[in-house]
């Protein structure tokens, strides 16, 4: 029989809530309101777990004190600590050099040592998201910590080819994401975009998929890993405590 190498897929024994219980993670945003949006519900499964979550938010581009008090109350909602990367005031993440970007987010990693860094995807359209994502990589080189994108974040429905390998069950949270997303009220009630499909989309991967994936603390740092949140995964399952992980 072949022996089972380290890389070979296989079911875990420790949820990805489990694996950072204790630890310090980070989530990195463009804006407000992008963390509450791609994984809200993740950010609350871990915090409510016993991880330290930070969310850096890394620019508010207009209406500054508008939307950092609809940040604070996300964060607040989750049970995360908020930090802002670039705090003097509105500012578009394309008017810093690169150099001065990753200096900025290096700050951050040497300040909380992560165990793991949720960030956007090379998958993006939005221009400031990818900016973050590429100033995001090379932090890598100062510490080994998990490394995850998270699906595009959106005001509206757009198709995107985003593949994860990556599910995180957020039935016992999805009610705090909404929560969360819903404090940001001058990009969506006051422009008459509907939240509710944030929760149709969870609902939706968690129908495709048998359950969500495990994680073990024994295996190395994640690099290049994609994540989605889904709700209700087991209602298609008769165990939906199981799944891969793979690397």
């Amino acid at each position: 029989m072949k022996r089972d190498c380290d890389t070979a897929i296989k079911p875990q024994r420790e949820s990805l809530a489990s694996r950072y219980a204790g630890r310090t993670v980070v989530a990195i945003g463009a804006h407000p309101d992008d963390l509450e949006i791609g994984i809200g519900g993740t950010l609350a499964k871990l915090q409510k777990a016993g991880a330290h979550v930070v969310m850096v938010v890394a620019s508010v581009p207009k209406d500054f004190e508008i939307r950092m008090a609809e940040a604070r109350l996300g964060a607040k909602i989750l049970g995360c600590e908020l930090r802002l990367l670039i705090d003097d005031g509105p500012r578009r993440i394309e008017d810093l050099k690169t150099c001065d970007l990753v200096g900025l987010l290096d700050g951050v990693i040497n300040d909380y040592q992560p165990a793991v860094l949720l960030t956007h995807s090379s998958a993006d359209f939005h221009n400031d998201h990818l900016l973050i994502y590429n100033a995001c990589l090379p932090t890598q080189r100062l510490a080994h910590f998990d490394f995850f994108s998270y699906h595009p974040t959106n005001c509206r429905p757009v198709p995107i080819a985003f593949h994860p390998k990556a599910y995180v069950d957020v039935t016992d949270t999805i009610d705090a994401k909404m929560h969360a997303i819903t404090a940001h009220k001058s990009q969506f009630g006051g422009r008459g975009l509907d939240t509710e499909m944030y929760r149709e989309f969870a609902h939706v991967q968690g129908r495709m998929m048998c359950g969500w994936c495990w994680l073990s603390r024994k295996t190395p740092p994640f690099a290049w890993s994609l994540a989605n949140e889904v709700d209700q995964p087991g209602r298609l399952s008769r165990n939906r405590h199981f799944g891969w992980w793979r690397g």
